[in-house]
Formats: C-alpha cells, structure tokens, sequence
C-alpha cells in the first residue's frame, strides 16, 4: 500500500507539471516558430516583419513588402501564394484586383506589396508560406523569370 501511495502522488505531480507546461504553450509549435524567409535570389530577401497573415481580415490576408533590388525594370504578369498544399486565391500586387490588373511595372529599387486570401487560419499557429511572381526584365529584354520564396511565421 506504501508503494501504491508514493507511485500516486509522483503521478499526480507529474500530470500537475505537464497540465503547467501545456498552459504555458511549451508543448505549441508556434510558440518556437520565428519568422524566416528563404529564396528570393535576385529581388532580394524581405526583411522579418515585411510580411504577415491577419486572421482578423475577412478571408487570412497574407501580405508580403518586396523591393526590386535588380537594378532593372521589372513586369510583373502573375504571382501564386501556398500555405503548406493549399492554393491562396485573389493574388494582387499594391492593392490593385489581380484579375483586372495583371501586370505591374516595378522601378528599380521600386518597392511593391503582394497580396492573397488564405482561407482560414487561426491566430497563433504557424505557417509556411511558398511564394513565387513571375516578371520579365524590361531593361534587358529577356522575359519568363521566376522568384521563388518561402516565408515561415505565426498567424497574427
């Protein structure tokens, strides 16, 4: 019966410190998730903080600042924004419709914001992100260039 006693209240402060841990959200993959970028070879990495996901918009607008460190004229004709597998919809570049203005100018050192619904997140889990714009360059001429990036973050 003595064994019986000790083995229980070790159980017992042993599901107190695992139910303490779990509030604390030690046991939340987001909680250890810090925003990264990665790609972005020739536009140029965004730095932490140029982009978001704000479960408080209607549909998760994800939202990403870029600038064109090419030191080229840029045309943007189409951009495609993942979460994990699942497609994000209404891409836009600088608040414009993405279906009405499907291309976009961008200067050099011009800076520009890309734009998707992400269907339904919730506030504080993580995410990744796989970005890709498809530009031709107007100064050089040449055309089907692909930026590729993938952001890692927390659903604000």
């Amino acid at each position: 019966m003595e064994y019986l006693m000790t083995y229980g209240w070790a159980i017992l402060i042993v599901i107190i410190v695992a139910a303490a841990l779990y509030a604390l959200g030690v046991f939340n993959p987001a909680t250890y998730t810090g925003a990264r970028s990665t790609g972005f070879a020739n536009i140029g990495q965004p730095a932490t903080g140029d982009w978001k996901i704000s479960a408080a918009a209607a549909e998760n607008q994800f939202q990403l600042n870029l600038k064109n460190n090419l030191g080229s004229r840029l045309y943007f004709t189409a951009a495609s924004v993942k979460i994990g597998a699942t497609d994000c919809t209404g891409e836009d570049f600088n608040d414009a419709t993405y279906d009405n203005v499907a291309n976009i100018t961008i200067g050099s050192g011009g800076e520009f914001t890309v734009e998707a619904n992400c269907g339904t997140l919730q506030s504080g889990n993580s995410y990744t992100a796989s970005v890709e714009l498809t530009y031709d360059n107007l100064d050089s001429g040449l055309t089907g260039f692909k930026e590729i990036g993938t952001l890692t973050g927390t659903v604000s």
